[in-house]
Formats: structure tokens, sequence, C-alpha cells
């Protein structure tokens, strides 16, 4: 069985409302994600959603904006892709996903092994989240048209360190759908 790790699709960075809108690039991603997450959902694999979720005193306030308060509505998955009855759904306070978390146990509890990425931000969220599953044993692969930075510097950066350093696949979504 595969997972598919949707990384902090939430309102506060993807809509052009939110606390750190991350602009038209962050927001491009939605659409093929839809696509992905169908295809994940429909071959019975495991769709797992994070999502940034900070106390409104969090110690993260002094390096970004104050963003994702858990329970406000910048914090809500994207509209496009809510989660979905059986979608697992992982509240994170720091930038990876397995931190303070019980993802690592509900992987291993389905027989998880191999992990697809996606979501955003590339350089942030999304790599330390890589980079914690490789430690753990995981294989990783990331689908580049499913994932975003703030800037193309940003984007390469985060995809040069998964591949050369983490050694994750890099990956388009339609080469994996084609599968």
């Amino acid at each position: 069985m595969k997972g598919l790790i949707v990384v902090d699709m939430q309102k506060d960075f993807c809509y052009p409302e939110g606390a750190l809108y991350g602009g038209d690039r962050v927001y491009g991603v939605i659409k093929p994600l839809v696509r992905f997450i169908d295809a994940f959902r429909t071959s019975g694999d495991e769709v797992i959603y994070t999502m940034d979720w900070h106390r409104e005193d969090d110690v993260e306030f002094k390096i970004w904006p104050s963003h994702c308060i858990e329970h406000s509505e910048g914090a809500e998955i994207v509209e496009e892709l809510k989660p979905e009855k059986n979608d697992f759904v992982v509240k994170k306070r720091k930038y990876t996903a397995f931190f303070g978390t019980d993802l690592d146990m509900f992987l291993r509890e389905k027989n998880i092994e191999e992990i697809y990425l996606a979501g955003v931000l590339a350089n942030i969220c999304v790599l330390h989240t890589a980079a914690d599953a490789v430690l753990r044993g995981y294989n990783v692969t990331v689908v580049k048209d499913c994932i975003e930075a703030l800037s193309d510097y940003d984007l390469e950066y985060a995809l040069r360190h998964m591949e050369n350093i983490l050694k994750c696949e890099i990956v388009e979504s339609e080469e994996i759908l084609k599968k």
C-alpha cells in the first residue's frame, strides 16, 4: 500500500485572503493535486493531509507572521481538496509532519513503506517532512507538479536537496498516473 501526504494545502497559504498567501504559483498546485488525490483514492491507497496548526502564541510566529491558528478559517484545508471520511488528517505545529504527531504510527499500522509527497511549501514543510520520512526508512517520491514554493529558487533548492541529498524520486504526476 502507498500513502499520499498532502502537505498544508490550507486557506492561509493557498487563497488570496490567507495570512501567508503564496501567490498564484501556490494556488496553481490545486488543480493537478485534485486529479492526483482522486487517483489515489480510486486505487485504494491512503490519502493523508497535514495541517499547520498553531496556538495564538506559537514560537514560530517569531519567524513567520501569525497563520493557521487552530480552529480558524485560515487553518482549514482548501475547499477543492477537502478530506473525505477515510482520509487521515495530521495536525502539526512544526515544519515536519512527523514531529509530535502519530503519522509514523499510522503509516506503520497501515504497512505503508512508499510515500508520495505533494503540497506547500516545497522548501519548508514538504522538505522537512521528506527528510524525516527518509530517515525513518520510507521510500519517498515527490510529485513535482503538485508542490510549490514562493520562488523559483526556493522550489529548485528543495527539489535538488530532496533528490541529491535525501535520494527522493522526483516525478510528474502524469508519470505516476500512467502506471
